[in-house]
């Protein structure tokens, strides 16, 4: 892919963990980056700090709505032009079905879910007007092999495959290409909780024998959302042989 400063994306949870990592790769490949970002604004900032002319720091919330027409407003306002979106933002809660209290059972579906679904309908006809769209969607490995204990999780994460897989289907004559990233066990701070013991469990059985790393994930996210143009509609598994 040609190299240019005029190609822009928007991340969502762009600033921090396997976003943030994901932003620095597209900055160094000279992009302009719309860092999405729910409560932690500092930490959006600090990444601008590091690339003034091409971060913008946006607040996006998956609860509400009615923030997906502000944001795209806001990069187009800002940089003219909106070529990618690569959705990374999320939310868990666990638990068994049988333990876990109904409404926020869906509410993981419907945060996860919808919020993306909300932003993909408000980017479509700035993405259309793009000369290379794309759109990438972070689900997780829980999504395509589920676990025990994550129904809800697992549910929400299913789910966006068979969205993108459809939005492929209605938008690839446009152009644009939809594809997923399913990562496995990252080291972020959310990671930095397991146990010790669970962690042992978890590099034992995958084959790599470790967690991924932040660049390692966020490579993959860039590779998808640039590289992968004859690609759509796809899922790229990478964690690092845990689910086979």
């Amino acid at each position: 892919m040609t190299e240019t400063a005029a190609r822009t994306v928007l991340v969502t949870g762009g600033s921090r963990g396997i976003g943030a990592g994901i932003t620095r790769e597209l900055v160094a490949r000279g992009r302009q980056v719309a860092c999405g970002y729910r409560g932690n604004r500092e930490a959006a900032e600090k990444l601008r700090a590091d690339a003034p002319d091409r971060v913008l720091p946006v607040h996006y919330d998956l609860a509400d709505a009615a923030t997906a027409t502000t944001v795209v407003g806001t990069v187009l306002e800002q940089f003219g032009t909106l070529d990618a979106l690569i959705l990374n933002a999320g939310t868990w809660n666990g638990g068994k079905l049988s333990t876990m209290d109904p409404l926020a059972w869906w509410r993981v579906v419907e945060l996860n879910l919808g919020g993306v679904a909300a932003l993909a309908r408000a980017a479509l006809p700035a993405l259309r007007a793009s000369g290379d769209p794309s759109i990438v969607i972070v689900s997780s490995v829980i999504g395509v092999i589920g676990h025990a204990g994550d129904t809800a999780y697992a549910s929400a994460k299913a789910a966006l495959i068979g969205f993108a897989r459809s939005l492929a289907k209605e938008t690839g004559r446009d152009g644009l290409r939809v594809n997923v990233l399913a990562p496995g066990f990252v080291d972020t701070d959310m990671t930095a909780e397991v146990s010790a013991k669970a962690r042992d469990g978890i590099e034992r059985a995958t084959v790599l024998g470790r967690f991924g790393t932040v660049p390692e994930i966020a490579r993959a996210a860039v590779f998808l959302s640039e590289d992968a143009t004859y690609c759509t509609g796809s899922v790229l598994t990478a964690d690092g042989g845990w689910s086979i």
